[in-house]
């Protein structure tokens, strides 16, 4: 069984149109949730031109399709940045407000709209004005360009990826480039 006493923290980078990514952010809470108060997850969209592509590739889609490209490229970025304006008013929020979109969108086939996401975004609890204002705002443009700084620093190439930093005696690092899941990460702490 898992050590109580070791600090876990997950750092899952994601691409939020993923289907893969969100079955990974479902595996990485179905494993917090059991260490409470000794585990932490931050969620980091990771959006670029390689990440779009590999996307397209293990969907089976038409890359040389330029509305496709443009249409997937648009909602990933839109969605980012929506995530980050709800994560604003309270990590958890963003974090239910990002997996009922991810989930309206790839398990009920709905497509990224803004009734979707002001949907999302009641049942998050999130005030939608303030929401709007910053979802539209520089600065939620600035964090998303840092998040994707700080995504490129961790070495990171592929989503879904997993950063698992455990802390005991000492603190150590995995970064994990592929789906993983909750069983996955018991046997790792």
């Amino acid at each position: 069984m898992v050590e109580r006493t070791k600090q876990v923290e997950l750092f899952l980078f994601i691409n939020p149109i993923s289907h893969d990514s969100l079955k990974m952010e479902e595996e990485a809470f179905k494993f917090i949730d059991t260490y409470e108060n000794n585990s932490q997850i931050t969620i980091y969209p990771y959006h670029n031109t390689h990440t779009l592509y590999s996307y397209m590739i293990k969907n089976q889609l038409s890359f040389e399709n330029a509305t496709l490209w443009n249409n997937l490229h648009n909602d990933s970025y839109h969605l980012s940045l929506a995530f980050i304006a709800a994560s604003i008013q309270g990590k958890k929020k963003g974090r239910r407000f990002l997996m009922d979109l991810q989930r309206k969108m790839m398990n009920q086939n709905e497509l990224l709209s803004k009734d979707l996401v002001i949907d999302a975004a009641k049942k998050a609890n999130i005030d939608v004005e303030m929401f709007l204002v910053d979802f539209h705002s520089t600065f939620v443009q600035k964090l998303f360009l840092s998040d994707q700084n700080f995504s490129q620093a961790m070495g990171i190439r592929e989503t879904p990826s997993c950063l698992l930093v455990i802390t005991d005696e000492e603190k150590k690092a995995t970064l994990i480039e592929n789906f993983i899941t909750a069983e996955d990460l018991y046997q790792m702490v």
